[in-house]
């Protein structure tokens, strides 16, 4: 009895401290994901205010400015370079949680979203504290989640759907000219027949649509080259130049449908992906005329594809 008596205080005040110990005075809130995209498109999304609250998909209201799941309220806040601040509203407890995204690889990203909360020294109230936090890190999962779904599609923050891929075994044969403004239809299919007159003249033919690609020059005019990949072997001249593509050189590509100010935006978005992604780019950018845009009159349905060099 009298050994109870002692045993009976020190285990009370023992479940006492695990339970201080389990549940400490600051509680930590924490979620992360490693996402496969690049750093620098993820910290895309947190700077810009409409691409995150479209990212959270049905559980952003628009008309209150804030993400609402099990009744708990999220409200963005003011981002800052790859950190975004959301205010976060329990009816118990309002704290705030911040959005972070950092590099793990070149190609993956490291998204986290993190909270902590001061709690109560009297047990009842850090329990329910305890709760709440158990609630919010549900919650935070779930449009961590939907986040990580909408930034690993390009297309949702760059506009189109940027893919990687890699050479066939191939060859091309290119010329080039001068124009003295940017080359018209005309030209560049002028080029392209000339190019496959050459071809079948060795009973050779285009493996695929003509290519095209235009630099502006200093001298204010344009060098315009013009290609047609094809399987073999061929003697080149002066004016055709015969190159033999890489075998698995690598490519990110967008398939563009429209007129130049389009197909315009398309190659800055590649060029942004391209600088997002840090790696460098060993070539000019071209691109394929998947539509012949002397039948296809009308340019908001010219099919492009451009293609982008990348190591």
């Amino acid at each position: 009895m009298k050994y109870l008596k002692i045993a009976i205080p020190v285990v009370l005040f023992a479940s006492i401290g695990l339970f201080y110990f389990l549940i400490p005075s600051t509680i930590k809130i924490s979620n992360f994901v490693v996402s496969n995209t690049h750093e620098l498109t993820a910290t895309r999304l947190l700077n810009d205010p409409s691409l995150f609250v479209k990212s959270m998909g049905p559980n952003y209201d628009s008309n209150q400015h804030k993400m609402i799941v099990e009744n708990i309220e999220f409200t963005p806040k003011a981002a800052l370079s790859n950190l975004i601040e959301i205010d976060v509203d329990t009816k118990a407890i309002q704290i705030k949680s911040f959005v972070t995204a950092n590099g793990v690889t070149k190609e993956t990203a490291a998204i986290h979203w993190f909270a902590e909360m001061k709690t109560s020294w009297n047990p009842i109230q850090r329990w329910k504290d305890y709760q709440e936090a158990i609630k919010i890190k549900k919650a935070t999962a779930q449009l961590l989640n939907q986040l990580n779904a909408f930034v690993e599609k390009p297309v949702n923050i760059y506009g189109w759907d940027i893919k990687e891929i890699t050479l066939k075994d191939t060859t091309l044969i290119s010329t080039k000219f001068i124009s003295k403004q940017l080359p018209t239809n005309a030209q560049i299919y002028a080029a392209a027949d000339a190019l496959t007159l050459y071809l079948n003249g060795f009973h050779k033919q285009a493996a695929n649509d003509p290519m095209v690609t235009v630099l502006e020059n200093p001298t204010n005019d344009y060098t315009v080259m013009v290609g047609l990949s094809f399987n073999g072997s061929i003697p080149k001249t002066a004016d055709y130049r015969i190159k033999r593509m890489p075998t698995n050189g690598k490519m990110y590509v967008a398939d563009i449908i429209g007129g130049p100010a389009t197909i315009k935006n398309g190659y800055a978005a590649l060029k942004t992906y391209l600088l997002d992604s840090k790696r460098p780019s060993p070539a000019v950018p071209f691109e394929l005329l998947k539509s012949d845009r002397r039948r296809v009159t009308d340019t908001s349905k010219w099919e492009t594809r451009i293609y982008y060099p990348v190591m």
